[in-house]
């Protein structure tokens, strides 16, 4: 599909939203961490970008590389002279949790309505992304969830994957409270103000990454939606189950809700203070 043609179809669906008065445009802005994705993620980028120049929003794709020894980075800095609205940045330092931070505090600053991460394998196509996007009215986020009641998996996933995100959540809901089924799939997107008060504590550089941030979240007493999608896994996953892994996910609970009890403790004294302060003076006779 040509450039002018997309932007033809891009104007019919404005038009089409803002005559049917469902006219809500956002900015927008999505983070791609990127670890050595040279083989995908131009596919990715080509997929999202052609999906959303037919939405209203205004939207901003920022792909975080992620300590790349291949052509990632190449390849995206020939992309962006395609695509205005596609920005890089190119770490040095590994870690998923490194990389989404580091997105994060580069849009958390800037003009953007919502702000939200999605992996680059493309296990998430962009419409089921959206979904997020339209779920985030009146909420402070929303995260995809391959377990939540009307979710669709394909291939099924292994029964060592599956048992153990079951069994992760539900040490998840023991240890932190969390009611999520999904802490950990990959699409999630927040609203602004969500980022900017969760972002600062963030300190996960691995795969937990997801896990503090929605803790984070509900320390800030943040309505985070968790919505069924269509999720398809895909080949090439830097992420293998190893002795190293399975402590890091079992040890993280803890280790979060350990880190953050202070700021926890913070927290509920500010809303003590705010609550006292609201309560009207007793009159002197």
């Amino acid at each position: 599909m040509s450039l002018s043609n997309l932007r033809l179809l891009q104007l019919i669906a404005l038009c089409l939203c803002i005559n049917f008065g469902s006219f809500d445009a956002k900015k927008l802005c999505i983070i791609i961490p990127a670890y050595n994705e040279e083989k995908r993620i131009e596919h990715t980028i080509q997929a999202y970008e052609q999906y959303f120049q037919l939405k209203p929003d205004n939207t901003t794709f920022l792909v975080v590389a992620n300590n790349c020894k291949d052509k990632t980075v190449e390849i995206v800095q020939n992309m962006q002279k395609d695509y205005t609205n596609l920005e890089l940045i190119d770490l040095k330092p590994g870690g998923k949790g490194f990389a989404v931070k580091q997105g994060f505090l580069w849009a958390k600053d800037k003009d953007f309505d919502l702000i939200g991460f999605v992996d680059a394998d493309m296990a998430t196509l962009p419409q089921y992304f959206y979904d997020l996007v339209v779920a985030c009215n009146g909420a402070d986020g929303a995260i995809a969830s391959r377990y939540a009641t009307g979710a669709t998996v394909f291939p099924s996933r292994p029964w060592l994957k599956k048992l153990g995100g079951k069994f992760y959540n539900w040490m998840l809901r023991k240890k932190l409270n969390l009611s999520y089924k999904d802490t950990q799939c990959g699409a999630k997107i927040f609203t602004k103000d969500t980022v900017q008060k969760a972002t600062p504590y963030m300190t996960e550089i691995g795969w937990s990454w997801d896990l503090e941030f929605l803790y984070l979240c509900k320390l800030e007493q943040k309505v985070i939606k968790e919505i069924p999608t269509t999720w398809s896994d895909q080949p090439g996953s830097h992420l293998s189950i190893s002795s190293k892994l399975i402590r890091e996910f079992v040890n993280s609970p803890t280790r979060i809700k350990k880190r953050h009890a202070t700021h926890k403790k913070e927290l509920i004294r500010q809303r003590m203070l705010a609550k006292k302060q609201l309560k009207p003076k007793k009159k002197k006779k």
